[in-house]
């Protein structure tokens, strides 16, 4: 399975044929996102492209350094017919697809997530030199001509992630996340806030649902967050999230007498973007939608508990609320079911910290 490495360093006017591997989640994405842009400027006559599941394709359609953008839709339906024991119809349709992505004759297919299957998909693209990750666990080794051990966890996690390029002989500096979200977008994100009373107003976007309860801020805190805001700063508060959450934030609207908005299900992952970029100020757990202001320099402050917040210590418009316990960071194997961390910060906290946030922003620009 595993083919003789190509190895060598690409001269910059190579007209290389290269695949990205980061299928999600929006987060992850986001954060690898600055790849395209690095590859870009050290190779300019290369084609790019971008396999991505569903969830995140319009992320990478938003990246301006991405040329194409391949969208594994088929990923849902494959899973259940495996589950479901139809192993000939999900092979035939997983064959489908594989004709369809080696007409491409890609040189080299970076895997920068580093599991099994993004290591497989490397491997069906058909691309001869094939680099990537290694994390504890995984057996996407199997796939690869060349590895790479995922270096210290950083201060800035783009750079974990632009580290891989070092295999092309690519030395990036820091890079900040990439998006730049349509203007459509843009403007179909302001007419949703004009429909709910907001225009031209200063606001603060509140990023209020995560991928797992132990990243979860206690949910009534943010109805007193919001009221916090606006009696203090004189600033409303728009909620952004899942569509899974959105009853759930309109009995928080209903219970805040700050009058917030809720976009909470409205609307898209781009528009959701939008709102976070134009915010006067984003506060949100670990969670994908927190951090697209840190690709337009939106002070932002992220909440911290069962992960590990050190990759922003330098994030210039970034500052975080975090309390480690004995069991930190507990990841996706939390010990204790109240979540002591995420209950340990406070409103006040985060006023603070915001508060501090935005001094500093000001003195630096």
């Amino acid at each position: 399975m595993r083919l003789k490495s190509c190895t060598g360093i690409p001269a910059p006017d190579s007209e290389l044929n290269i695949l990205v591997v980061r299928l999600g989640a929006i987060g992850d994405v986001l954060m690898t996102s600055p790849v395209a842009q690095v590859i870009r400027e050290s190779f300019p006559h290369a084609h790019l492209t971008w396999l991505v599941e569903p969830l995140s394709a319009s992320l990478v359609r938003a990246n301006p350094y991405v040329d194409e953008v391949i969208v594994v839709e088929r990923m849902p339906e494959w899973e259940r017919q495996l589950h479901e024991g139809k192993i000939l119809p999900m092979l035939r349709d997983i064959r489908a697809f594989i004709r369809e992505l080696r007409t491409r004759h890609f040189d080299i297919a970076l895997d920068f997530q580093g599991l099994l299957k993004s290591g497989m998909f490397a491997w069906l693209s058909g691309a001869p030199r094939r680099i990537g990750f290694i994390p504890a666990g995984e057996c996407n080794r199997l796939f690869l001509t060349e590895i790479l051990e995922r270096p210290p966890h950083p201060t800035r996690i783009t750079q974990s992630y632009l580290a891989l390029l070092n295999k092309l002989g690519v030395t990036p500096t820091p890079r900040r996340p990439v998006l730049e979200v349509p203007e459509v977008e843009r403007a179909q994100a302001h007419e949703f806030l004009a429909s709910r009373g907001l225009v031209g107003e200063r606001y603060v976007a509140c990023c209020i649902s995560t991928s797992r309860p132990q990243k979860d801020w206690v949910w009534a805190r943010w109805a007193e967050l919001a009221d916090c805001f606006w009696e203090r700063e004189g600033l409303r508060t728009v909620f952004i999230g899942g569509p899974e959450r959105r009853c759930d934030a309109l009995n928080l609207v209903e219970s805040s007498a700050a009058k917030p908005i809720s976009s909470v299900g409205y609307t898209s992952l781009l528009q959701s973007a939008a709102l976070v970029q134009d915010a006067a100020l984003v506060v949100g757990g670990d969670t994908g939608l927190t951090y697209a202001g840190l690709a337009t320099d939106t002070p932002t402050v992220a909440l911290y508990g069962s992960t590990d917040p050190t990759w922003l210590a330098e994030e210039e418009f970034a500052a975080v609320c975090f309390h480690p316990m004995p069991c930190s960071p507990c990841h996706r194997r939390p010990k204790c079911k109240i979540y002591d961390c995420m209950h340990a910060i406070t409103v006040e906290e985060i006023y603070t910290t915001a508060m501090r946030l935005l001094d500093r922003v000001r003195v630096a620009v």
